[in-house]
């Protein structure tokens, strides 16, 4: 059952206009030669920052991986067949192996290290009779 309900024409008001006056649209804020100065110092210092981002996550791209060893004193220069070399930290068999013959393969250099040492494993402070003929 639908049940449809209507209005009669006695109960129908007549439609009223009535007239407003427009309501004055307030005008559009200009901004100052402050404002501007400002604008645009927030954005030189985004564009600065993201420089600086960016200069960082290139270099850290393209930094070695394991970073360099820590510092050594007078290890730059090649070691002396014969002498003895005092561990330092960051020193193993290869980089002493590669300061001794920084052209050639290190391999060979490093297995007869290993060998006068008596061990693979290096504690700093050890002490290694570096072999003649290298």
């Amino acid at each position: 059952m639908v049940a449809v309900a209507q209005a009669s024409p006695a109960q129908l008001r007549p439609l009223v206009v009535v007239r407003t006056t427009p309501v004055a649209r307030p005008l559009p804020v200009r901004a100052t030669a402050a404002t501007y100065r400002r604008r645009r110092l927030v954005a030189a210092g985004l564009v600065a920052a993201m420089v600086v981002a960016l200069f960082v996550a290139l270099s850290a791209l393209t930094a070695p991986v394991g970073g360099s060893p820590a510092s050594r004193t007078g290890t730059d220069a090649p070691l002396a067949a014969g002498t003895v070399h005092v561990v330092q930290p960051g020193d193993t068999f290869w980089s002493i192996a590669r300061s001794l013959r920084p052209n050639e393969d290190p391999r060979p250099l490093v297995d007869r290290l290993v060998a006068a040492h008596g061990s693979p494993s290096l504690l700093v402070g050890d002490r290694i009779t570096l072999p003649a003929g290298s």
